[in-house]
């Protein structure tokens, strides 16, 4: 039985050591944290994940992690796109015969050649994985990691009608609306907020959740937002959702993954280094979040 993607997900950081290795026994550290709390599940190897810095071995690796370590409350998302269908498809081959076992793949858009991107050669792209594909698919929209490349509320619509394709995570700007007036025909098409500053439209909408970044380091504080909108209604939500995003805009949201893992680092979870080129905090930097979350380590 297919596990309904509702509620708040952690984007989920993948942890490297100071020599820039995958740690899967920090992934797993984390993981058992994380079962503990509130949140509904996991999207692994999404932008949070670097998964651009992984190879398919170390992907494959930490899809394991969190197949073997995850609670069984707790829903996994798999991040497994590459730019070419080919790659896309032996990827999906190899977590097959692997026995690995996400409840969905999450394919973000191909984006290199990006103005060869148009609705007919995505529909064609996400069809043809959908129809090779022993797990649901869902789609992942992302401009601002995708080099601008949409998908547009049309071909969401052509795609939707694939029994395959169970969803979609939407983390552009502008899309949200346009996405839960075309799906509106599948009560079983999940649209997920693909950030917290889009999740109050995506719940207002009609939405299921959200796959938040912040939830990797305030898990239970985010999880919470959505048992606001479930339980209190809209003006809580909104009171609750402002407290919630100072406090991010100050920490975790001031230098993207860089700041997510420090911030992870400080608050018990064990997020290592980011890869470079993606720097680590300066010392000003890393003051700033250890005075917003009142962390004094003298």
């Amino acid at each position: 039985m297919r596990m309904v993607l509702s509620g708040v997900y952690i984007p989920a950081v993948t942890p490297f050591d100071e020599k820039e290795e995958l740690d899967c026994r920090k992934l797993k550290k984390n993981i058992e944290k994380w079962n503990c709390t509130n949140i509904s599940g996991y999207m692994c190897l999404g932008s949070n994940g670097e998964f651009k810095m992984l190879d398919e071995e170390e992907s494959c690796a930490v899809i394991r992690t969190f197949a073997e370590n995850r609670a069984a409350d707790k829903g996994l998302i798999a991040g497994v796109g590459r730019e070419s269908l080919y790659h896309t498809l032996r990827f999906i081959e190899k977590l097959e015969r692997e026995n690995l076992t996400p409840d969905y793949i999450s394919v973000l858009t191909p984006h290199y050649f990006k103005k060869m991107m148009n609705d007919e050669v995505l529909v064609e792209y996400y069809t043809r994985i959908a129809d090779n594909s022993p797990y649901p698919v869902l789609l992942y929209c992302a401009p601002g990691f995708a080099n601008g490349v949409p998908i547009s509320a049309d071909a969401v619509k052509t795609l939707a009608s694939h029994p395959n394709i169970a969803g979609i995570k939407d983390t552009s700007s502008d899309m949200m609306e346009q996405y839960m007036d075309t799906v509106g025909m599948r009560s079983d098409f999940s649209v997920m907020a693909g950030s917290i500053s889009n999740l109050h439209k995506c719940l207002k909408c009609g939405g299921e959740g959200g796959v938040l970044s912040a939830a990797n380091y305030f898990p239970d504080e985010c999880a919470h937002l959505f048992e606001v909108w479930k339980t209190q209604g809209e003006a809580a939500y909104s009171e609750y959702e402002r407290k919630l995003q100072v406090r991010i805009k100050k920490t975790g949201g001031k230098r993207g993954v860089s700041s997510i893992k420090y911030c992870m680092n400080l608050l018990g979870y064990e997020a290592g280094r980011p890869r470079s080129p993606l720097p680590i905090l300066n010392l000003e930097e890393k003051q700033e979040i250890k005075n917003a979350l009142q962390i004094d380590e003298r």
